[in-house]
């Protein structure tokens, strides 16, 4: 599943995002599911975002912003 870094802008500036909210906020289908997490857009608030794997480019615009990434494994 495929999340862009300009989706997420719909978040509260310093919310923690995980593939629940994301999930939640229709941007994935499942939260069960894993997570990438790409560069398309740009992202204007600070986020913690946490996903299963993230492009270069999304870890850059994210922290740019003054968010943070935080991988998380896969369940089952």
């Amino acid at each position: 599943q495929i999340v862009n870094v300009e989706d997420l802008n719909k978040f509260r500036k310093d919310e923690a995002v995980d593939p629940q909210k994301m999930r939640d906020a229709d941007l994935i289908k499942s939260a069960e599911r894993r997570v990438k997490v790409l560069g398309a857009g740009d992202i204007k608030k600070s986020l913690t975002v946490q996903a299963h794997s993230f492009s270069k480019s999304a870890v850059e615009k994210i922290k740019a912003a003054g968010g943070t990434t935080e991988k998380i494994s896969a369940r089952g």
